[in-house]
């Protein structure tokens, strides 16, 4: 009896445990159903409301659900389907804008998730009698894979209510691109989040091979300080530069459609002749804004991109493309031909975003209170040179998105080469932003440097001058007090008190009488003021017609 009293607490523990890890788990499953139901309904609620405003709809509230489902499966990278009489024509376009609700829904679904996770590495075991915390012994990859798990059962959903109609999901490319999309957005925020940058979520054999890899580079990828803060420039570089090319291409995207505000108002009237419909069109127009500016990203880095058919639209000329259908946004594209110095002049933006690139890197190498600070100049090359790397990847996955089919035929192929567009972008911030880093660097490290020669300089030129300015200024008050030598004898402690504070001291007489002033009182004051400035006493005694140093020596 006495061994199940004494069992009893310890069974209750372990079930109170176990209860506590399924609520977790189950609590990140029900996140993950939440962020999908939150991301298709928000897109579901936009469109059921453009449904309604417009004058003329041509179906019923279900065909709006299947658009909605529709944009909702191809803000995660899959494609689309347009069925028409003979075939099926493909649209690939994945709105960027669009894309953005599921990745910061995602996010917070995995912070939250993470909140109960395991912090770092697996602590240590309690002492004897105190329980472990429920909270911290569920794993960041088995919480991380409930939320999933949610998550893919709603896209599972859509998939299958989005699979009929005139514009369909298209089922192999939605079951490879939305779990690849969605689990890459939970590893990102797991390494972002968690203190040992997401070891946790990978498998032993990983683990393993890293071991075997070199040096250098379990160097960098290891958890000491100087390593993560070489990641982080690493990291914040190439955000730098990314930022900088996508406002770059904006800017050109926007500026193009100024100089063909003609045409697109145009093409705009012609394709919606109702105010409901150019709502729509606009909406559509700014959900591909992002698009745009990878696009032009690509036209300012060199490569361009195309428009069907094999055409070319790049800084050093525009070729042939066919026609298009008229989006206001497709109407600001430059008209074919050679290229001029204007559409030249777009190289300054990779340059832009070569130096921006530099200016982070160097401003981390020589940060004080970076780990390691000051970097030589081979780890800041190094870092410019993986920020470079990182940049030209995160280019490359957009421009693979920002692109795709239209249709078949002359629209089989829209956008940037992601390869292209990832090359020139890593090769443009390279070569500008290595040197540029090392020379900012070293200009940085300069002035410090000689401002402490300076003032090092200067205090050895104080040092030097000191001694021999203090014996200047004990000759000039010796020099005074033989000016004043016919009206007594000056002691010792007065002439050092005279030289210090570079006044005339008046000695009382030995007979005790009152203070006299002579004639002479002029030569005293000037031998004083030459005294202090470093130069001989004047000739002139004072009283006896003894020179100055003959006084000095008397005394």
């Amino acid at each position: 009896m006495s061994q199940l009293i004494e069992r009893g607490p310890t069974l209750s523990s372990h079930g109170r445990t176990a209860a506590q890890r399924s609520s977790a788990i189950g609590a990140a499953f029900l996140g993950g159903v939440t962020a999908a139901g939150l991301g298709l309904g928000a897109l579901t609620v936009a469109v059921l409301l453009l449904w309604v405003a417009s004058p003329y709809p041509d179906s019923g509230p279900s065909r709006a659900l299947h658009l909605a489902a529709d944009l909702w499966l191809l803000a995660h990278g899959g494609d689309l389907v347009r069925t028409t009489a003979h075939s099926g024509a493909p649209v690939a376009v994945t709105p960027l804008l669009l894309a953005v609700l599921p990745v910061w829904l995602l996010h917070r679904a995995a912070r939250h998730a993470l909140a109960t996770s395991v912090d770092g590495p697996p602590v240590p075991a309690p002492a004897a009698g105190r329980a472990a915390d429920p909270a911290r012994t569920v794993a960041p990859r088995t919480l991380l894979g409930a939320l999933l798990t949610g998550y893919l059962l709603i896209v599972a959903a859509a998939l299958l209510y989005a699979s009929d109609g005139r514009l369909q999901a298209e089922p192999l490319s939605v079951l490879l691109c939305v779990p690849a999309t969605t689990a890459a957005i939970l590893a990102g925020t797991a390494w972002r989040l968690l203190r040992h940058p997401g070891t946790e979520l990978l498998p032993a054999k990983i683990l393993q091979a890293r071991s075997r890899a070199p040096r250098r580079l379990r160097a960098f990828l290891g958890g000491s300080p100087v390593a993560a803060a070489r990641r982080g420039a690493v990291c914040r570089a190439a955000g730098a530069a990314l930022g900088a090319l996508l406002a770059a291409g904006g800017l050109l995207t926007l500026l193009s459609l100024g100089l063909h505000a003609g045409r697109v108002h145009h093409d705009l009237l012609q394709l919606a002749p109702d105010w409901a419909g150019r709502a729509t069109v606009l909406l559509l127009c700014l959900a591909l804004l992002p698009n745009a500016a990878v696009w032009g990203a690509a036209y300012g880095l060199g490569p361009g991109f195309t428009v069907g058919a094999g055409s070319t639209v790049a800084p050093l000329g525009t070729s042939a493309h066919p026609v298009l259908p008229q989006l206001p946004l497709l109407s600001g594209l430059p008209d074919a031909g050679p290229g001029n110095p204007l559409t030249w002049a777009v190289v300054v933006v990779p340059v832009a975003a070569g130096v921006l690139l530099a200016r982070q890197v160097a401003r981390s190498a020589t940060a004080p209170d970076s780990p390691g600070a000051p970097w030589s100049w081979w780890p800041t090359a190094c870092v410019a040179a993986l920020g470079a790397g990182a940049c030209g990847v995160v280019m490359a996955v957009l421009a693979g998105l920002a692109g795709g089919a239209l249709g078949t035929g002359a629209l089989a192929a829209f956008g940037p080469s992601w390869w292209r567009t990832g090359l020139a972008t890593a090769a443009w911030t390279a070569l500008t932003g290595i040197p540029v880093a090392v020379a900012l660097r070293f200009w940085w490290l300069r002035a410090p440097r000689r401002e402490t020669e300076a003032a090092g300089q200067e205090a050895a030129g104080q040092e030097a001058t000191g001694p021999e300015t203090g014996a200047t200024k004990g000759g000039g008050g010796d020099a005074a007090a033989g000016a004043d030598g016919a009206d007594g004898k000056t002691g010792d402690d007065g002439e050092q008190n005279g030289a210090q504070n570079g006044a005339p001291h008046n000695s009382a007489p030995e007979d005790g009488g009152g203070l006299k002033q002579d004639s002479d009182g002029a030569d005293a004051l000037s031998a004083l003021a030459a005294a202090r400035c470093g130069a001989a006493a004047p000739g002139g005694g004072a009283g006896n017609g003894a020179p100055g140093h003959d006084a000095a020596a008397d005394a």
